[in-house]
């Protein structure tokens, strides 16, 4: 009687008793592994988790080039108060133009139409309040 071979397979330092189905496939699965392994070597293929150390793993080390930089946000937050600070120094008449303007997007011809004063008379008090603006922010 032709004796029943016993299969065993290592998992995590132990020998465990497995049918010759998982062990073929367990072996496989290895063999595809090590393929893969070996040709990433020949192509120069470098893994950040090669990087990996007990604190970090090496996929923190990639940069995140879609996030913003913390130093134009800074930047940012801080122009926008200064703004904020002017536009607070205007003449209410100055303060809703330029609400209208830029803060609803209307156009000029739509508030020409809605107040029924001429759009070259928006525009110009517009490029007039900017200036100021301009100088404002400058100071």
């Amino acid at each position: 009687m032709a004796e029943r071979k016993e299969y065993k397979i290592k998992i995590q330092g132990q020998l465990i008793s497995v049918s010759e189905e998982i062990y073929l496939e367990y072996y496989r699965m290895k063999r595809r592994e090590l393929h893969l392994e070996e040709k990433d070597k020949a192509h120069r293929v470098f893994l950040y988790s090669a990087l990996d150390t007990e604190e970090t793993s090496g996929e923190d080390a990639i940069p995140d080039i879609t996030s913003p930089k913390v130093e134009d946000v800074v930047t940012d937050k801080l122009l926008a108060e200064k703004l904020h600070q002017c536009l607070n120094q205007l003449t209410k008449e100055e303060q809703e133009l330029i609400y209208i303007l830029f803060f609803q997007n209307k156009s000029e011809h739509q508030v020409s139409r809605e107040t029924g004063i001429a759009q070259k008379t928006i525009h110009n008090r517009k490029v007039r309040i900017l200036s100021r603006l301009k100088k404002l922010l400058e100071n």
